[in-house]
């Protein structure tokens, strides 16, 4: 790898845009040989330059090769640890089609005429209220465990819970 030659490099933007441009393609192959989206590559390699950006200076550190490559490995394991938290790759879209398909409704609607009223009623809640009460309330999921899920505290999910249940109870209170 090419160095760049400090004393020839002036200080700032100017030495931080030749270390970027010297170690992305390091960065590039580093994260692509990892990561399963390409498109999560550039997010990586642009995360690490900018650790290395807020830090600043560059002449402090000893082996800059060595520490950009610990400091590629720190954002590759916040990156999983993320993806972990949020659970994303077991999750499932919600659709109106499999809502009840595998469990039957759940008790509160057992006395509702109309499954469509609950569907409607479902439908104009905010998106995460919606996603939260279906993940309690359909999927039986405890609400510590929708929290780590969901990457939020357990008291956002008590709110959302709160929030769905209570338009609910006054949109389909009259049936």
């Amino acid at each position: 790898m090419i160095r760049a030659q400090p004393d020839l490099v002036p200080d700032g933007a100017e030495r931080f845009a030749v270390l970027a441009r010297e170690y992305r393609p390091a960065l590039k192959r580093f994260f692509g040989k990892r990561a399963r989206q390409p498109a999560d590559v550039e997010d990586l390699v642009q995360e690490v330059l900018l650790r290395l950006a807020v830090r600043g200076d560059w002449d402090s550190i000893g082996q800059p090769e060595a520490y950009l490559m610990r400091t590629a490995t720190n954002v590759w394991r916040d990156y999983l640890r993320k993806k972990e938290t949020r659970a994303e790759d077991g999750h499932e879209e919600f659709t109106e089609g499999h809502l009840w398909a595998e469990h039957g409704p759940p008790d509160e609607v057992e006395g509702i005429e109309s499954v469509d009223a609950v569907l409607g009623a479902l439908a104009e809640l905010p998106e995460r209220t919606r996603q939260v009460f279906v993940l309690c309330r359909v999927e039986g999921i405890r609400q510590k465990r929708v929290a780590r899920r969901l990457g939020v505290s357990v008291s956002a999910v008590e709110k959302h819970m709160i929030r769905a249940i209570a338009h609910l109870a006054s949109s389909l209170g009259g049936r």
